[in-house]
């Protein structure tokens, strides 16, 4: 090749190296901006977890007696369930007893 092929040659890879070294130039912008956000919203969730934290300590705190009164609770309802099974079977007795008293006064 000639000396002024090379020359051709050098300036094309010359023209790409400087388009390769404006995009990297670019690219690294754009990382230092992506980290700078990465940051800012690092240091917002840091800010939002404080008082998060403060919250979760009482409602655990609520936790325990809402489980007690739950468990209260469904005892109260074993104790409904007893006694209306109770009452029913009474019902059923007095019916009984009724029906042997029709039966036996005629």
């Amino acid at each position: 090749q000639s000396n002024k092929e090379h020359q051709q040659t050098i300036d094309q890879l010359t023209q790409s190296n400087n388009q390769l070294t404006q995009s990297n130039n670019h690219l690294t912008q754009s990382n230092k901006e992506h980290q700078q956000t990465i940051d800012q919203l690092t240091q917002s969730n840091n800010q939002l977890t404080q008082p998060n934290n403060q919250l979760t300590q009482p409602n655990n705190q609520l936790t325990q007696p809402n489980n007690q009164l739950t468990q209260s609770n469904n005892l109260t309802q074993s104790n409904k369930d007893q006694l209306t099974q109770s009452n029913n079977q009474l019902t059923q007795s007095n019916k009984d007893t009724q029906s042997n008293n029709s039966t036996t006064n005629h």
